[in-house]
């Protein structure tokens, strides 16, 4: 029973692979104005991405895609300030997104994320915090949402994805990349990286990943000899040591809702459900004191090592264009304790 679970959960990967989402030639982002910067900062926003944070040039385009709000408790009393984004099939997407592939209804976002000056150089080490509140009774069924991501500039452009916090088909996976890729054209023609990927497919019953607040905390180092550490709720949950540049000049922060290859559901027959989900105490720091109380017990976790807790299963994914194919396999976790 468990092998054929692990077999359809590969089967899905193979349709569900991120794909290129933007490779910007000129224009990259939409600017806050002055008040959206303040609330940003006041409710959401903290450490270095206090005001300076821009929104993604394909947002959806509609005024009543977010709102912010002063409380927010949890079953478990738990209360937070921040901002909740109400995303809606009917809002459609830029046209890049909705009709990538020449499919139409492929995907649609609302993302704030950061300019070129503000991203993280090769070969630095920093922190990030996202906290999140998804609701229990959504599913997310034949299609993908990410709920945070992270990009790969060559220059100022954007060449590739890199590390993404995913809900696919209703499984939660911490996704990253592998140092192996391939250079291929995307859908707007220009020169794409490719690279395989990690999907590490995380236990919710190990920890709850919705219907409560949810803190994410990620170490990255972003080099030839890197890491990249991932921690749910003060839990470590991955840890991976290895090359985390893919030769990368810089990596920008991105969060918010981003759901795509919705075009497999609505074929299926599958309704695309109306989706609000709120985000608080986002930001980017080169201390974990700076965005998180109590670091020396989550310090304490790491060992140098390869590390999994919490998780199902990991496999690893060679990737291309879609019009190439993938191919997925499981990497034999938890028999395979160091599958990366």
């Amino acid at each position: 029973m468990k092998n054929k679970i692990m077999k359809k959960f590969l089967s899905i990967l193979l349709i569900f692979l991120l794909v290129p989402s933007i490779s910007y030639a000129n224009k990259w982002h939409i600017k806050m104005k002055k008040q959206e910067k303040k609330d940003f900062a006041h409710y959401v926003l903290k450490a270095q991405s206090d005001n300076k944070m821009v929104f993604n040039l394909r947002n959806i385009k509609n005024s009543n895609i977010y709102k912010f709000f002063d409380k927010f408790e949890d079953r478990m009393g738990v209360a937070e300030k921040g901002v909740e984004f109400n995303l809606k099939y009917s809002f459609e997407g830029h046209k890049q997104d909705w009709s990538r592939w020449g499919k139409p209804g492929h995907a649609q976002r609302f993302q704030i994320m950061e300019p070129y000056k503000e991203t993280t150089k090769k070969n630095k080490t920093k922190w990030y915090r996202v906290g999140y509140f998804f609701p229990e009774d959504v599913k997310i069924e034949k299609h993908t949402i990410s709920l945070f991501d992270f990009k790969k500039l060559y220059g100022k452009g954007e060449k590739t994805h890199d590390a993404a916090l995913n809900i696919i088909n209703n499984r939660f996976n911490w996704v990253f990349n592998s140092p192996n890729y391939t250079s291929h054209k995307n859908e707007t023609g220009e020169e794409y990286l490719y690279f395989d990927t990690y999907f590490v497919n995380l236990d919710d019953y190990f920890s709850p990943l919705k219907g409560k607040w949810v803190n994410v905390l990620v170490n990255a180092k972003w080099a030839e000899d890197g890491f990249l550490h991932l921690w749910i709720d003060g839990k470590l949950r991955s840890s991976y040591y290895g090359d985390t540049l893919g030769g990368a000049s810089s990596v920008r922060f991105k969060f918010g809702p981003y759901r795509h290859h919705m075009n497999q559901a609505t074929n299926a027959g599958v309704q695309i459900p109306d989706l609000k989900i709120k985000y608080s105490n986002v930001g980017k720091a080169d201390n974990c004191d700076d965005l998180w109380s109590g670091c020396s017990e989550i310090i304490s976790q790491l060992n140098g090592e390869t590390q999994l807790n919490g998780v199902r299963m990991v496999a690893f994914c060679k990737t291309a264009p879609q019009s190439d194919g993938s191919s997925c396999k499981n990497l034999g976790y938890p028999n395979n304790p160091k599958p990366f």
